[in-house]
């Protein structure tokens, strides 16, 4: 495989909705767009969205870079309760094991890069 220079957005990639997300409150619609997957080293980088409503995540075997692009999120840790309100320029990481609880009010979008967690 020759490496790549690849810039998010061109070309554009079909976005993937998501079908088993595990929907809290409200019908979110999720979808993503996935420029890198790289299934040698479990690395993937995309463009994800999704609209007003709430659902949960588990990190479960990977962890997770995000910069929100548009739009703002109330994320909490469903272990101790914590909550984070991350909006547009924020970065930030989840790391595996790790379960969320996303309240999006009205839309929100973010890019991400996803690396398996290998154990040793």
């Amino acid at each position: 495989m020759t490496p790549e220079f690849i810039l998010f957005g061109s070309p554009e990639v079909e976005k993937v909705i998501k079908q088993d997300a595990h929907v809290l409150a409200g019908n979110p619609e999720m979808g993503a767009r996935v420029y890198a997957n790289d299934e040698q080293t479990g690395s993937r980088c995309g463009i994800w969205e999704c609209t007003a409503g709430d659902h949960r995540a588990k990190m479960d075997g990977f962890m997770e870079f995000c910069h929100i692009l548009e739009g703002e999120a109330e994320i909490t840790v469903t272990a101790d309760g914590s909550k984070r309100t991350v909006r547009a320029g924020d970065s930030f990481v989840m790391q595996n094991g790790l379960e969320l609880d996303w309240h999006v009010p009205k839309y929100v979008r973010k890019c991400f890069v996803i690396s398996d967690v290998v154990s040793k």
